[in-house]
């Protein structure tokens, strides 16, 4: 093998693009908005989510589409 076919230099992880969809730890850490409040936007439709659970399970995950975030905030500026 060619020595140039190496390196030593350090190698850096890729950052993905925005996700489609959040949980609502990522929520909270991509826009700031926190559980209670994310439940009070879905409620008034304001933001759009699913709920994630299999058939009379009492717990899920709930995603949120990220493009509602960012429609949601975007029509509260100005």
């Amino acid at each position: 093998m060619n020595e140039n076919t190496f390196t030593t230099a350090p190698v850096e992880a890729s950052q993905a693009g925005d996700p489609e969809w959040l949980d609502l730890p990522g929520l909270e850490k991509k826009f700031g908005v926190k559980r209670s409040l994310a439940y009070l936007l879905i409620a008034d439709g304001s933001i759009k989510s699913v709920s994630l659970r299999r058939h009379g399970a009492l717990k899920g995950k709930r995603l949120i589409l990220a493009s509602s975030v960012r429609n949601f905030l975007n029509s509260r500026m100005g």
